[in-house]
């Protein structure tokens, strides 16, 4: 089995990080706080950048591509 390429694997540790995040949010009684709010759209912001340098050079790059990545 190939290891996989350390960007592969930030994005797997944002998306893990997101969920918890997500998760969190639902199971919270009330409204979200404005901290839990900035800690989401940051995980948001960092994945969404991840997945887009994964998108624009990834092939290139020798990280994969096609449907491995989604």
């Amino acid at each position: 089995m190939k290891t996989p390429h350390p960007v592969h694997t930030l994005r797997a540790s944002l998306e893990a990080s997101r969920l918890n995040a997500v998760e969190a949010l639902a199971a919270a009684k009330g409204s979200p706080t404005p901290d839990a709010l900035r800690e989401l759209a940051t995980l948001q912001a960092a994945l969404t950048a991840v997945q887009q340098e994964i998108d624009i050079h990834g092939v290139k790059l020798g990280w994969g591509g096609g449907d491995e990545l989604k």
